[in-house]
């Protein structure tokens, strides 16, 4: 049985707009903050950050914790978000779930399979001009009806997230991996209602629920794709 994956491809928002220096210290803090959002994520790595130099804006990785692939990114993107730059950067990502079929875990752009072909797709998506500047994220699986449930559910994800100022990405951040309010607030060193103000501000209980729904979603996916190999292998 071939293994299932998820390839989240990435670029970064409106990159032409900085500088070859700045460039470079971007590429840095995407590779030290990949290595924090690892740690947090235990055994989620399959291939780590990979950086397309032919299209410069592009950077790739592999998950094999694919249930987990959107909350990963959305961390990700934090981490990167609350970075020490002139700016906040962002970068959309195309996460596509499937078979591997050449590993390289070294190196993802030298692997294939339906999980990259599916991430291409998404990343294409992204450019295509109706949709340039308006979408952050796609979930592409191959299942027409799940990809179409999972992308209304995005595009309104999406929504949410661009609007969200850096006060709102570092109150979320914690929220990801601290379980209360009271918690975050001593990382923060603000007070509780503060933390409570910011991500009511993010409408962060909504957006929760939304990253609950794909988690749950690509779970029936994967056992749905266990069992359907399973019955064609004893057909077999």
């Amino acid at each position: 049985m071939e293994r299932i994956v998820a390839v989240v491809t990435c670029d970064i928002v409106r990159s032409q707009r900085y500088s070859t220096e700045q460039r470079r210290k971007i590429d840095a803090i995407l590779k030290k903050e990949f290595t924090t959002v690892s740690k947090t994520y235990k055994n989620a790595i399959h291939t780590p950050t990979s950086f397309n130099v032919t299209v410069g804006d592009e950077f790739q990785f592999v998950l094999s914790r694919v249930e987990k692939a959107y909350e990963f990114t959305l961390f990700y993107r934090a981490l990167v978000a609350l970075a020490d730059l002139p700016s906040m950067v962002n970068f959309r990502s195309s996460i596509g779930i499937g078979e591997i079929a050449v590993e390289n875990k070294k190196d993802s752009y030298s692997q294939d399979g339906k999980a990259f072909h599916h991430s291409r797709r998404g990343i294409n998506f992204f450019r295509d001009h109706k949709y340039k500047g308006k979408r952050g994220t796609k979930i592409v699986t191959g299942d027409t009806n799940l990809d179409e449930t999972l992308d209304m559910i995005l595009m309104y994800q999406d929504l949410l997230e661009e609007k969200w100022t850096q006060a709102q990405w570092e109150a979320i951040r914690w929220r990801l991996v601290l379980p209360t309010y009271e918690e975050i607030a001593n990382k923060l060193g603000v007070a509780y209602q503060n933390v409570q103000k910011r991500l009511k501000a993010a409408n962060w209980d909504e957006f929760n629920q939304g990253i609950e729904f794909v988690e749950k979603v690509l779970t029936l996916h994967l056992r749905k794709g266990v069992m359907d190999n399973f019955t064609l292998e004893r057909v077999q």
